[in-house]
């Protein structure tokens, strides 16, 4: 079970209607990295948590070093916490999710999150996630990294925008194609009618449910390899922008990157040491 904590100072109301943006913790960590960069650039504050129990429990130093707290898996006061954003017009919630889910209770987390949309009537879910790009098929290995998914109740405005970019959705994988064993981070789900997903974490489940509950839900999709994706996160976050208008400059925009992204891979290594 998850639940929703509100900052003292936040009407929960507020959640209601607004456009929800959800990272899902897939290979690359290029989804998490994509929502730093929205909540650095965004005109946006903290309003409150989700508590969930399936999240890995994590705590750590806030990236805003004048602010009172810890910063935690789902963003928080409490250990398996996300952190929720919003923007100050309150057009824009977005969620941050800083830990990788239980491995074995990836249904039960999507099943939460399905609630919460649920329960606060987001006009429209946004969820973020990365393939692995070495499972890619000989159609996805040109082009643009970019698939998308989306289920028949996303609003007009925004399939005729993916219409107009060319967005491609994602291809099916064929049985013979797909090695179970390789898809870390995926899940499991048999249902035909879903294309896997690759290292895509919690995705198929949340997108299967989304779809049979009827919400509004769009997935990007970025194949992505493990290393340094900081660069993906910049391109995954234009093409975001480009598709759903965060921004008035649509082509271009000055990405802020947060403090956290100095010591993503550690200090560098002191050269005259070699």
């Amino acid at each position: 079970m998850s639940n929703f904590i509100a900052e003292d100072d936040f009407d929960s109301k507020l959640l209601e209607r607004s456009k929800l943006i959800v990272p899902s913790v897939s290979i690359g960590n290029v989804p998490q990295l994509t929502v730093d960069l929205l909540l650095t650039t965004l005109d946006v504050k903290r309003v409150g948590f989700i508590d969930d129990d399936n999240v890995i429990p994590v705590a750590g130093k806030r990236e805003d070093t004048q602010a009172v707290g810890i910063t935690v898996a789902i963003e928080g006061k409490f250990p398996q916490i996300s952190e929720i954003f919003q923007s100050k017009d309150q057009k824009w919630t977005l969620i941050q999710q800083r830990a990788p889910l239980i491995q074995k209770h990836l249904l039960r987390f999507a099943t939460n999150l399905v609630s919460f949309i649920e329960r606060f009537k987001f006009s429209e879910v946004i969820t973020l996630a990365s393939a692995d790009a070495t499972r890619r098929n000989d159609a996805q290995l040109t082009g643009t990294p970019l698939r998308v998914l989306t289920t028949s109740s996303i609003s007009n405005d925004l399939q005729k925008r993916i219409t107009s970019l060319k967005l491609k959705q994602l291809e099916y994988l064929k049985s013979e194609d797909f090695i179970e064993s390789h898809d870390v981070g995926s899940t499991n789900t048999d249902a035909d009618d879903v294309p896997r997903i690759p290292g895509g974490g919690v995705t198929r489940n949340f997108y299967k449910l989304a779809k049979e509950k009827g919400l509004p839900l769009l997935v990007l999709i970025w194949f992505a390899l493990e290393g340094d994706n900081t660069l993906d996160a910049i391109q995954l976050a234009n093409h975001a922008n480009s598709l759903l208008g965060l921004f008035p400059s649509q082509d271009s925009v000055a990405w802020k990157t947060p403090k956290s992204w100095q010591g993503i891979f550690g200090k560098p290594f002191d050269r005259d040491l070699y």
